[in-house]
């Protein structure tokens, strides 16, 4: 295991800011593995299966079973953990700018097409990646939150492979991926358990996941070439915010080493199964039920439910009256994330669930 600081330039008005990177492998080998947790500082789960990957990692490195490259950054966002307000964390924007800490990410395929908009050779893949990486290179950050997040890009865009781990506020584990990238993401869905696999062309904002799958569409579009997505990149959210159980994070960081295997970055035996794992749908079919007044809010249906249209999900106890407000599903699908805040505003999000047909379409993302 190798470790190395990236340091974050422009950083705050005084002092310094860095990433902590453990690399393991052989460099240049392929397949490459780009892994990160806590982009948003506020979310520890992510964190600690990073750390209990690092620990796994450096046996496995030891062992000489590493046959690619694999990139881990448990802590990738300094800036969001350095903030605090009255004592809580606020880690998902940044304080400045009020910007979410995973939008907005530099477009890598502009900053390559300014530079070179030539056609690709014969091998595009390659040619492409460097492309990319120059272009990122390139880029002078003017405030801390660009410097860390063209950092973090800088790190994945010439990737095979691209894990973003996150968690929810009450869930079970999904995942968010590309609408080409669905059958491997089941796959990796079926060996962490994962209770959702939701896909889009698009899924709007930015996020560092599409960062990393958009440049080769606008690439392909632009060339007129059958070039693929050459980088399978996803947000993996594990479970809600409080899960940060260490055995847990245990196995799931041996979910992902599981897997890992299967693509051949890792020698080991075949992939072990942490449930049926779920069929992907599309973001776009997700309801988004949100709090009709403000109130106290109970939940009576537990992450991974089925439920149908109907269903009765929870209550808001409206203010100032102390109503109940009964809140049901419009659609059938499996409820996969709740709010767990107790006192909610109007319109708050409060539960997702996961159809077959879609109800949105725009920004799929929320805040």
């Amino acid at each position: 295991m190798q470790t190395e600081q990236v340091a974050l330039t422009p950083g705050p008005m005084s002092g310094s800011r860095h990433l902590t990177v453990y690399r393991f492998g052989t460099p240049g080998a392929r397949p490459r593995v780009y892994i990160q947790g806590g982009l948003h500082a506020d979310e520890a789960p992510g964190m600690l299966v990073g750390f209990s990957l690092r620990d796994s990692l450096a046996k496995l490195e030891a062992e000489g079973r590493i046959k690619g490259e694999v990139l881990l950054v448990p802590l990738a966002n300094p800036i969001g953990l350095d903030q605090g307000v009255v004592g809580g964390s606020f880690g998902r924007f940044e304080a400045t700018s009020g910007q979410n800490f995973n939008r907005n990410f530099p477009d890598a395929a502009a900053l390559a097409l300014a530079a070179d908009d030539r056609a690709p050779g014969n091998d595009p893949v390659a040619e492409l990646r460097t492309r990319l990486a120059a272009g990122l290179d390139a880029l002078q950050p003017r405030s801390p939150i660009g410097a860390l997040q063209r950092a973090l890009l800088r790190m994945a865009i010439d990737a095979d492979i691209v894990l973003d781990m996150h968690c929810d506020s009450e869930a079970v584990t999904h995942i968010y991926c590309h609408a080409e990238q669905t059958e491997e993401a089941a796959r990796l869905g079926h060996a962490t358990g994962s209770g959702a696999v939701l896909h889009a062309e698009v899924q709007g904002g930015r996020s560092f996941d599409e960062a990393c799958t958009l440049p080769w569409v606008a690439l392909r579009e632009r060339f007129q070439i059958d070039l693929p997505i050459a980088c399978f990149a996803v947000t993996l959210e594990w479970r809600g915010v409080l899960d940060t159980c260490p055995d847990e994070a245990r196995r799931d960081a041996e979910a992902v080493i599981s897997w890992l295997a299967d693509t051949g970055c890792i020698e080991g035996p075949a992939g072990q199964s942490r449930g049926e794992g779920a069929a992907p749908t599309p973001l776009a079919a997700v309801e988004v039920v949100s709090a009709p007044a403000p109130g106290l809010f109970h939940a009576c249906v537990e992450p991974g439910a089925r439920v149908q249209a109907g269903t009765r999900l929870g209550t808001v106890k409206s203010f100032p009256d102390g109503q109940d407000i009964a809140i049901h599903a419009s659609t059938e699908g499996v409820l996969y994330a709740r709010e767990q805040m107790r006192i909610v505003r109007a319109g708050t999000d409060l539960f997702f669930v996961a159809g077959q047909k879609p109800l949105r379409q725009g920004m799929l993302l929320g805040a």
